[in-house]
């Protein structure tokens, strides 16, 4: 099965899962998407390392730029694109090397919320930013973001775990 057709399932069963109502996600959906073509376009950043969610039109840009003078340039793309409410960051400045293994930790993170029932780990995104876990998405209780907390600061090698998970409105 092509990859895209398996991210198109995915994305219908996160939609399936999601509580936003369709009209917030179809808005989230074009706000990130407009955020990643800035992106893409901009001289200095690079897109596989740049996340970008929306959640009711607030934005969260989390990953790793080049230098300092990139941190503004990704704020301005957010700032100057319609719909945008509120712009929330976690970025760093890449390293050369980390002592860690990002796919490791995000496999085991994601292991370790998918096999959890109290966690509905559909609505919780993960990002791996050098050593660092960043999560991002709506919950229901805050408990959820409790045990993922919890499990992110039990895997090895993770260095800081910071989260912008939100209650459902």
């Amino acid at each position: 099965m092509p990859v895209s057709n398996v991210i198109t399932v995915y994305d219908a069963y996160s939609i399936s899962k999601d509580q936003r109502g369709i009209y917030s996600i179809a808005k989230d959906k074009l706000i990130k998407t407009k955020i990643q073509t800035k992106i893409f376009a901009t001289k200095g950043l690079n897109s596989l390392d740049l996340e970008v969610e929306s959640f009711y039109s607030n934005v969260y840009l989390i990953g790793l730029i080049d230098s300092e003078k990139y941190r503004n340039i990704i704020i301005d793309l957010a700032k100057n694109t319609n719909g945008v409410k509120k712009i929330y960051t976690y970025l760093k400045v890449k390293q050369k090397n980390y002592p860690c293994n990002n796919l490791a930790i995000l496999a085991s993170l994601k292991k370790e919320l998918f096999t959890d029932k109290k966690i509905n780990a559909t609505r919780i995104r993960v990002s791996i930013v050098g050593c660092d876990v960043v999560f991002s998405g709506i919950i229901n209780s805050k408990k959820q973001e409790e045990y993922a907390i919890w499990y992110a600061k039990h895997i090895q090698s993770v260095k800081n775990v910071y989260s912008f998970l939100r209650l459902l409105n």
